[in-house]
C-alpha cells in the first residue's frame, strides 16, 4: 500500500489572535467539513522517472522544501493539505497512487494543487483528472522548455505527454515555452506528428500574439489541467533543477504566465514539478516555486 505523509507546518505569527499566514490556515484534508471549494495541496515525492531519464535526481524532496517555503507566506483563505505520495522504484503503481488522490480531490469539487516530485508527476496527475471526467475533452497546458514526448520502453519523466496522447484521442497538448537547444529533430517530428501545439520562448517574447492564441485556445475544452516543469524557468533562477536551460523564463515572465493561468475558468488543477533541493543554489528554486504557487493562489476567483 502506497504511504501518504502528512505534514506540520510551522512558521512566523505576527499576531497571536489572528491568523494570516499559510502555516496558521493550512487544515489537513481528511478534517475538510464544508461544502465550498478550496484548494488542495497533494505532494509527490518520486524521482524515479527522472532517473530513467538519466537526469539529475533530487525531487523527491520537493514537496517538503517547497511546503517549508510556503508555510510563512501571507494567505487567509481556506486550504488543505492532503499529504505527499511517497513514490518508489514502482513508479506506474505510484502514478497510480497519485492519481487517486488527485481523482479524490477533484470529485469533492475541490482543486489539487500538486507538488512534485519529478515531471512524471504530470502522468499520475492526468490519471486522477481523466479518473474524475472520463468523457471529457480536455488540454492539458505544459510551462517547458522539453517536449517530454519521448518513446521508450517504459515510463520517465520524459515520456508522459507521449503516453498520454497515443492512448487518449479526447486530449490536446499546449506547451509553452519550447527551446530549440532543448529539443532534438526527432523530438520536433513526434511533436508536429500528434498535432501538439506549441510555441518556444523566442517566439512568445517577439509576438504576445502567440500566448494569447494559445490562452484563447483553452476555452475550447471541456477542462483543463496544467503543469509547470521548473526547467522552463532559466538557471539563473532556478538552479535546482534536473535539466535546466540558461535561456528560460525570468521570474517576472513565469510570475505572469502563472497568474494568467489562474485566469482559466475551465482549469480543474495543477502541478509544479521538478524542484530539486539538493540540487539547489540557497533554496532559490525552492523559495520560487512556493512563489509561483503563491501567486495561483490568491490571483485564482474563488481562492481569496
Amino acid at each position: 500500500m502506497t504511504e501518504i505523509r502528512k505534514h506540520d507546518l510551522k512558521g512566523r505569527v505576527d499576531h497571536p489572535d489572528v491568523k494570516e499566514r499559510i502555516h496558521q490556515v493550512l487544515e489537513d484534508y481528511g478534517k475538510k467539513e464544508t461544502a465550498h471549494p478550496a484548494p488542495v495541496f497533494l505532494g509527490f515525492a518520486s524521482d524515479e522517472g527522472v532517473m530513467r531519464n538519466k537526469g539529475r535526481a533530487g525531487a523527491a524532496e520537493g514537496p517538503f522544501k517547497v511546503r517549508e517555503k510556503l508555510a510563512g507566506l501571507p494567505y487567509t483563505e481556506e486550504i488543505y493539505d492532503y499529504g505527499t505520495v511517497m513514490g518508489t522504484e514502482d513508479l506506474e503503481s505510484s502514478q497510480q497512487a497519485l492519481g487517486s488522490a488527485t481523482a479524490e480531490i477533484l470529485n469533492n469539487k475541490d482543486f489539487p494543487l500538486i507538488i512534485g516530485g519529478g515531471h512524471e508527476t504530470l502522468y499520475g496527475h492526468y490519471l486522477g483528472v481523466r479518473e474524475a471526467h472520463p468523457d471529457a475533452k480536455m488540454a492539458v497546458l505544459n510551462f517547458d522548455a522539453h517536449f517530454d514526448l519521448r518513446i521508450e520502453d517504459r515510463a520517465t519523466s520524459g515520456t508522459m505527454f507521449y503516453q498520454i496522447l497515443t492512448k487518449d484521442t479526447n486530449v490536446d497538448y499546449f506547451v509553452l515555452g519550447i527551446q530549440e537547444s532543448g529539443n532534438t529533430g526527432t523530438l520536433f517530428d513526434t511533436a508536429d506528428a500528434l498535432n501538439v501545439n506549441y510555441a518556444k520562448i523566442n517566439e512568445m517574447r517577439s509576438s504576445p500574439k502567440v500566448t494569447d492564441y494559445m490562452f484563447k485556445a483553452l476555452g475550447n475544452y471541456d477542462y483543463v489541467f496544467a503543469t509547470l516543469c521548473m526547467d522552463a524557468v532559466a538557471e539563473a533562477y532556478a538552479p535546482g533543477v534536473s535539466m535546466g536551460l540558461p535561456n528560460g523564463f525570468t521570474s517576472v515572465e513565469i510570475h505572469d504566465l502563472i497568474e494568467r493561468l489562474a485566469g482559466v475558468d475551465n482549469l480543474v488543477s495543477f502541478d509544479i514539478s521538478e524542484t530539486a533541493p539538493a540540487l539547489d543554489a540557497g533554496d532559490r528554486t525552492s523559495a520560487l516555486t512556493a512563489s509561483i504557487i503563491h501567486r495561483f493562489l490568491i490571483t485564482k476567483d474563488g481562492f481569496e
